[in-house]
């Protein structure tokens, strides 16, 4: 027993003279055994906060942050500003980092994005500002009472900042049941918020890596909805950035089959849609629309039942 606390001490002592800070924050909540949430009440910061330093996800750089990092030493017995000075420069900030030209904000898309800023503020460090939806598959199938099964999304994204370990999915349902959203092989999933009101559900998705900047990754997930509702007679995908490419297709069920199908893009929800297109609807064949090299929008098929 001695000599592991001797071997855990000195361990401690080297990765306090040589960092990184994250696994001394890790190293040293460990050999205190204390709980995350014990030391969090009485730093009186956030749980969430405390984990996200022992993982790297986020810094003390506020006032009140490093503050509390201090009282952090003081309270696990450590020497002074031994966890402060592994901090190294304040990360850049600002409203160029990790922007993306042309990009616009969810006031620009939708109405009630108040509602929808506020979920995703659950998982912010999964921002979209970290990374850029280069090329978008989406396959929505639907089943044979006219609703929605499962809707299926294969994204391209390549990271606009170093250290991007989560991306983030949402739905927006206006007027049907809201999906859960479920990992495939390439994440899984991390926090979850749904709000049945807003019709929005949100979900933290967690890479298997992290990536640096200009990393380019295969994001697999989809959406799976209950047996409810009217049968819909639309699907779209909202961009706030500009993307190269956006696949959209669109199966339904043999006895499913709408009269019309046609495409249809808008800068906003709501807005005019003068860009409409019929297209193709067969008996056991996908209706499917492209866009390449698009401006943020809104853009996806919508069809008749009779």
């Amino acid at each position: 027993m001695a000599e592991d606390q001797a071997r855990s001490s000195a361990e401690l002592a080297r990765i306090l003279r040589d960092g990184p800070f994250e696994l001394a924050v890790q190293c040293a909540l460990r050999d205190s055994g204390l709980s995350l949430e014990r030391v969090a009440a009485r730093l009186r910061i956030s749980g969430s906060s405390l984990s996200n330093w022992q993982t790297g996800r986020s810094r003390p750089e506020r006032p009140d942050s490093l503050r509390a990092l201090r009282g952090l030493e003081q309270l696990l017995e450590l020497p002074a500003d031994s966890l402060l000075r592994l901090l190294g420069p304040r990360r850049p900030r600002g409203r160029w980092l990790g922007h993306v030209p042309g990009s616009v904000r969810y006031d620009a898309l939708f109405d009630d994005h108040a509602r929808l800023d506020g979920i995703l503020a659950e998982v912010r460090d999964a921002d979209e500002h970290r990374y850029r939806a280069v090329s978008v598959h989406e396959r929505a199938t639907i089943d044979g009472t006219g609703r929605y099964q499962v809707i299926e999304v294969h994204q391209v994204v390549t990271t606009l900042v170093d250290g991007v370990d989560a991306c983030v999915a949402f739905f927006h349902a206006e007027d049907g049941p809201v999906p859960e959203i479920a990992a495939a092989d390439s994440c899984r999933i991390g926090r979850r918020h749904t709000d049945p009101a807003a019709g929005i559900a949100v979900a933290e998705l967690l890479l298997d890596c992290r990536l640096d900047r200009g990393d380019v990754f295969l994001l697999e997930y989809r959406f799976e909805f209950p047996a409810t509702g009217e049968p819909p007679d639309y699907y779209y995908r909202a961009f706030r950035n500009p993307a190269r490419e956006y696949l959209l297709r669109v199966r339904f069920h043999p006895q499913a089959v709408p009269v019309r199908c046609f495409s249809f893009a808008a800068p906003r929800l709501g807005a005019p849609d003068n860009t409409s297109m019929p297209l193709i609807c067969q008996r056991g064949r996908p209706a499917h629309m492209l866009v390449t090299d698009h401006p943020p929008g809104i853009f996806g098929i919508r069809w008749e039942w009779r």
